[in-house]
């Protein structure tokens, strides 16, 4: 008959055991999910470089609220370009900007 610590030191091992291959698991559905081909190709790139795109988004926040009227007529053109990329890029057969 076992004791109560070797009991309690069996449940801990399988409890450890089971802790990692939940982190395995969830470390491969990551890394699926944050794949060029299930985002695409630009927020895929943001993913990888956190802090380069904290760094660009810092930058955007700051023009924003210094001079609205200029950052605003920027990022509406950004937007329509980037829509119009979505719209003629898998025309092209070139996958990189497709949302799914």
């Amino acid at each position: 008959m076992a004791s109560r610590p070797q009991e309690l030191a069996a449940r801990r091992e399988a409890l450890v055991a089971r802790c990692a291959d939940q982190r395995a698991l969830l470390a491969q559905d990551y890394s699926q999910l944050a794949s060029p081909a299930t985002l695409g190709a630009i927020p895929a790139y943001a993913i990888r470089h956190k802090k380069a795109a904290l760094i660009v988004g810092g930058v955007a926040a700051g023009l924003f609220i210094t001079r609205p009227k200029w950052a605003v007529g920027t990022v509406t053109a950004a937007v329509s370009a980037y829509k119009f990329a979505q719209k003629l890029l898998p025309v092209l057969r070139w996958k990189g900007f497709e949302i799914h």
